[in-house]
């Protein structure tokens, strides 16, 4: 797990952040990974991409601030005890990343079209692109229809972290870039971790539990230099992806024909769920905006779980 070299200016060294546990972060700096103290009261704090001011005079070397940040893959959460988009607060997963690898499986666990349909939209929403890998294809099981994803101009890899078919495709997709490994729990996330660095420095764990969901086996946020200047983010796996703090005015802008078609409704704040006069609803109807890409605006507009 390393990154890029330290640049330096006259109040310390400029590094990259290569893995967050907890409070703990680590940096790398002069060639190797170093522990560090973020200061007291640092805002944002360091996530794992993020380059940030490192003193290097103290011990342990402190860091001081977080540089700007682009490519931002962040989740939502809401306060619980209110249900204003307001309430909502952002958690950063990883930051200077030009696409989120969004990892699903042909089975084990079940393949759920939403998590694609919401790491799209977290992901446009903070600047990064989106690569889904289908993983487990070496399952025998029928694959999950991916073709409206592929009409919407997404990037689909099938692969097997288990036998290696397709990683070459995926690493010729990836390459000098920066890119976060996510998905729910159970995907293979680890297995492909494994399989891209040609390690074995990510656990892989298994499926538990009555539904058979994923296991949380990566514990902390970490970076690995791939060489030739493609560097791949792990994430622990999450399972639950709200939408809090997404306005129906960005989601929509996200599904530009549905946006567009939508300036002919009758009521200009119009959902197109049940409104009368609904231009959206009779272009469903005519074929010209297709019935499934409806489905995903309307899952994600009613943020179901």
């Amino acid at each position: 797990m390393t990154g890029p070299a330290k640049s330096t200016t006259g109040n310390g060294s400029i590094c990259r952040v290569i893995e967050v546990h907890g409070i703990l972060v680590t940096v790398e700096l002069d060639g190797g990974p170093v522990r560090c103290a973020p200061r007291p009261g640092i805002n944002p704090y360091p996530v794992v991409g993020d380059r940030v001011l490192v003193t290097t005079g103290t011990r342990p070397p402190r860091i001081d601030s977080v540089l700007e940040r682009r490519g931002v893959l962040a989740r939502w959460r809401r306060d619980a005890s209110r249900r204003s988009s307001g309430s909502a607060t952002e958690h950063v997963l990883a930051a200077n990343v030009d696409h989120a690898l969004v990892v699903v499986s042909v089975a084990n666990p079940p393949f759920h079209p939403r998590i694609i349909d919401r790491y799209t939209v977290i992901a446009a929403r903070g600047g990064v692109g989106v690569i889904v890998v289908l993983n487990k294809i070496d399952l025998e099981r029928p694959r999950p229809d991916l073709a409206e994803y592929r009409r919407a101009g997404l990037t689909i890899v099938e692969a097997s972290a288990a036998t290696g078919e397709g990683l070459d495709r995926l690493v010729c997709c990836i390459e000098g870039q920066t890119v976060v490994l996510t998905g729910p729990s159970g995907v293979g996330k680890s297995s492909l971790v494994n399989a891209l660095t040609g390690s074995r420095s990510a656990r892989v764990g298994g499926l538990g539990g009555r539904r058979r969901q994923g296991r949380h086996t990566t514990a902390r946020s970490s970076l690995y230099d791939l060489g030739g200047g493609t560097s791949l983010i792990d994430t622990p796996g999450i399972r639950s992806l709200g939408l809090a703090g997404i306005t129906r005015e960005e989601l929509s802008a996200l599904f530009p024909d549905i946006d567009e078609t939508g300036h002919r409704c009758r009521f200009r704040d119009c959902t197109h769920d049940h409104e009368p006069g609904c231009a959206v609803r009779v272009a469903v109807r005519s074929g010209a905006i297709p019935a499934g890409r409806m489905e995903t605006y309307l899952r994600l507009l009613h943020d179901e779980e």
